[in-house]
Parts: structure tokens; sequence; C-alpha cells
């Protein structure tokens, strides 16, 4: 009888040991679930708003010719300032995101560059195949360029009208 017990216990002991060692296999981010920022993430919305000019989440367009008076009535004034006689640049650092925005002589922005915490392979799987092949990811759109290109270990996307 005593075998018996001592058996059912090792059994009971062998049993929980494994139990507790087997790992239930993490369920793979969905592209959708992807959120690295609390000003700009890409989603599925956030791509639709790109193809119209639109950086969700921000004061920052290409759509209704924006000026950067729009932007600094939100936002105040930028943290960097760049002058290149008839352009300029402006950057903004947001919730530790970097955003730089370009301005023609005209002080219409003309392209918007968001810094991202996203890998090539979340980038592709999120946006799909690019319009043109290469290390730089290009998107043509109806109106504007989608452009991804790594910057100090760091991808950024672009976005400017055609």
């Amino acid at each position: 009888m005593k075998i018996m017990n001592l058996l059912i216990t090792l059994i009971a002991v062998l049993l929980f040991i494994s139990g507790c060692s087997t790992q239930v296999p993490k369920e793979k981010n969905k592209v959708g679930d992807i959120s690295r920022h609390s000003v700009f993430n890409l989603d599925a919305e956030t791509i639709k708003n790109l193809e119209k000019g639109i950086i969700k989440g921000t004061p920052l367009r290409l759509d209704n010719d924006s000026k950067m008076s729009d932007v600094e009535r939100i936002w105040g004034k930028p943290n960097e300032h760049f002058d290149h006689e008839d352009n300029q640049t402006y950057g903004y650092t947001i919730k530790n995101q970097k955003f730089i925005i370009d301005e023609d002589e005209m002080k219409e922005i003309y392209t918007i560059s968001v810094e991202l915490d996203y890998s090539k392979d979340e980038i592709l799987e999120i946006m799909g195949k690019p319009t043109e092949p290469g290390n730089i990811f290009i998107y043509e759109k109806e109106n504007y360029h989608i452009q991804f290109e790594k910057f100090d270990n760091k991808w950024r996307l672009i976005l400017r009208k055609k």
C-alpha cells in the first residue's frame, strides 16, 4: 500500500512539474497591434491617411497646403530650425518621437518626416511591396510619395507631395 501511495504521489509530482514547464506559444503580434509611440503609429487607418497627405495623431498635413503657423498653433515653437535660404527645416520632438518638417519659399509644407521604431520586416509587412524596389521603400500614391528610409539605425517615414 505504501508503495502504491508513493507511486501515485511521484506520478502527481511529475505531472505537476511537466505541466509547469510546458510553455504556451505566444501569439505573434498582428500588424494592427504594433504600437510603439503615443503620437504616431503605423496601422491600417494611418496608411489610408498617409495616402491623403495626413499624418494621423498630429497637426501635420500636406493635403490642404498647411503652413508652419498651423503646426505652431498646436505644438508651439519647434525644437530645431535650419535655414536653407529658400527652404526651412523645422524639428519637433513630441513624446520622444521626432518629426521633421520642410517648408518652401511660399511658406507651404512640402515634406514631413517621422522617426519610427519599426523594423524593416514590420514596415514591409504593414505597407506591402514597395512601388520601387531597393533599400529605400517608396510607395507612390495618387498625390503623394510615402517613403521609408533608414537614418542612424532608425527607420524614418517621409511623406512628400508628387
